[in-house]
């Protein structure tokens, strides 16, 4: 018997149809991987299956049982769950009580519930203090959290959505060991996910999802990731994108142009940091960055990796002996406590945007003020900009007027971290994980946003642990262990195969 039946489901949102006629099954003792480009209606797929959303048409079964959930603590009780990237637990939860929580030991004695957690987490080879708050665990390991959560619990279907999409090679090893173990306990498995490579060791099936139908049910022994591209672009193999010009209040450059290569980083040092150290992590890190380069951080979650990512961007105090900035020495304080650089960052966390979800994307991607009668001709520029820019990027909507919070993460992301390039013009920006969660099409656009920055002179430090984000992203990838660069690795002279099996062994 399918532990889930979804017939013919619909989901529309306003006129935008998201599911058209969805149909599929998820057996028991069975991982069934979900892929498609950004705005196919994954996530809105997830949502209905886990009871966030009720489908306009269709129905589903669990265990044979109608299933009609009426939200997604409705669903929990009828045997759905989900697990999320960004999911938001209690902080002032300790870790045992949070992995838990809505399970039968969720009110046990204290003892019991440590035990039982650090039973939980060490079968995932998730290294966490059960005694730890939430608070103070980085948010991306929550979702791992969720994770171990479900096995304590009676769910017979799981929704893993975007779980690993930042996570380190390791805590992906623990994430599959969480999706075998449920499989081995006849539990059944939808697993939404764009790394695709990762994807294919651990699901036993692949449904790839295509304008809101499924375009696609295979066997994942008959797949790889190169096929399951061409899948979720209708047959086509994705193209370089078109560089996107981003309209902004200020005037672009008079050299603004478009290009369609990565290019090669100036001679030039845009910024050299020696000797920069972080108490407790970071012993004596130095860093050179070219003019138009974008240089890769990665490491595994002890190496001092975020430490040295805070200590670039001022959160973090640490020390130097030294800073260049475009050639010309800026004085570095002394004092305990104090911060050695204060460069812009970014972050693709659901609440780091800094935009309104309920503006629209006209409002979002402009910054100049309305209605004033003398502006008329540069309100006009700024919207054919704003059409322009959802065209270049395909952003999956019917109108400019759609609010922010109704596109598709994918689509938040893109337009997101545009919005961000063009409101900061630093000379040296860092931007954390710019592709996380986007299909191969998506990722190409938002290189090309790099590209396009680099080209004007700026330079991007990307700090991310996805080997494949960072080859295809950067000029040059540091492998940070035990508080320092233990490899520079030059993505100009080596393979992705090369450069994957190099970040992967440091791991």
């Amino acid at each position: 018997m399918s532990v889930l039946h979804v017939e013919g489901v619909a989901k529309a949102f306003g006129g935008r149809r998201v599911l058209r006629d969805v149909s599929f099954t998820v057996e028991a003792g069975e991982v069934v991987g979900l892929v498609g480009a950004n705005g196919a209606g994954k996530s809105t797929l997830g949502d209905v299956v886990a009871g966030t959303y009720a489908p306009d048409a269709g129905r589903m079964t669990v265990l044979g049982h109608a299933y009609a959930p009426l939200s997604a603590h409705d669903a929990r009780h009828l045997g759905v769950g989900r697990v999320e990237q960004l999911i938001r637990i209690d902080p002032s939860l300790t870790v045992a009580r949070a992995v838990l929580r809505g399970t039968e030991l969720a009110d046990a004695p204290e003892p019991r519930v440590r035990a039982r957690a650090r039973a939980v987490l060490a079968e995932i080879g998730l290294d966490l203090d059960p005694d730890a708050l939430v608070a103070d665990v980085p948010r991306f390991v929550h979702g791992l959290v969720e994770a171990a959560r479900v096995l304590a619990e009676d769910t017979k279907l799981i929704v893993m959505d975007e779980v690993s999409a930042s996570l380190t090679p390791g805590e992906v090893q623990g994430l599959h060991a969480v999706a075998r173990r449920l499989r081995d306990e006849g539990r059944g498995v939808l697993y939404i996910s764009h790394r695709l490579p990762e994807m294919l060791e651990v699901v036993d099936r692949v449904l790839v999802l295509r304008e809101g139908r499924i375009a696609l049910d295979a066997p994942a022994a008959e797949l790889d990731p190169a096929r399951l591209v061409v899948a979720t672009l209708d047959g086509a193999l994705p193209r370089p994108a078109t560089p996107v010009r981003i309209p902004t209040a200020r005037p672009a450059p008079d050299d603004a142009s478009t290009t369609t290569t990565r290019p090669q980083p100036s001679a030039d040092v845009a910024l050299e940091v020696r000797n920069l150290r972080v108490a407790g992590t970071a012993t004596g890190l130095d860093l050179r960055l070219r003019r138009g380069e974008v240089l890769g951080l990665t490491g595994r979650r002890r190496s001092g990796l975020r430490e040295i990512a805070g200590a670039l961007t001022g959160e973090i105090p640490a020390q130097c002996d030294g800073v260049t900035v475009g050639g010309e020495d800026r004085p570095v304080p002394t004092a305990a406590g104090s911060a050695a650089l204060r460069l812009e960052a970014y972050r693709p966390d659901d609440d780091a945007y800094g935009v309104d979800p309920g503006a629209t994307i006209a409002r979002t991607l402009t910054d100049e003020e309305w209605g004033r009668p003398s502006d008329l001709r540069s309100e006009i520029a700024s919207l054919r900009g704003v059409i322009d820019t959802v065209h270049r990027m395909n952003v999956a909507t019917l109108s400019i007027k759609t609010v922010f919070g109704a596109l598709s993460g994918g689509d938040q992301h893109k337009l997101a971290l545009a919005r961000w390039l063009a409101a900061h013009d630093g000379d040296v920006v860092v931007v954390h994980e710019p592709t996380r969660g986007l299909d191969a099409r998506s990722r190409r656009e938002v290189r090309t946003l790099l590209d396009e920055a680099t080209a004007h002179g700026r330079s991007v430090v990307v700090v991310s642990v996805d080997p494949d984000e960072l080859t295809e992203c950067c000029d040059r990838i540091g492998v940070v262990t035990d508080g320092r660069v233990d490899e520079w690795l030059d993505t100009h002279e080596m393979t992705a195969v090369d450069i994957r099996a190099r970040i992967l062994a440091a791991a």
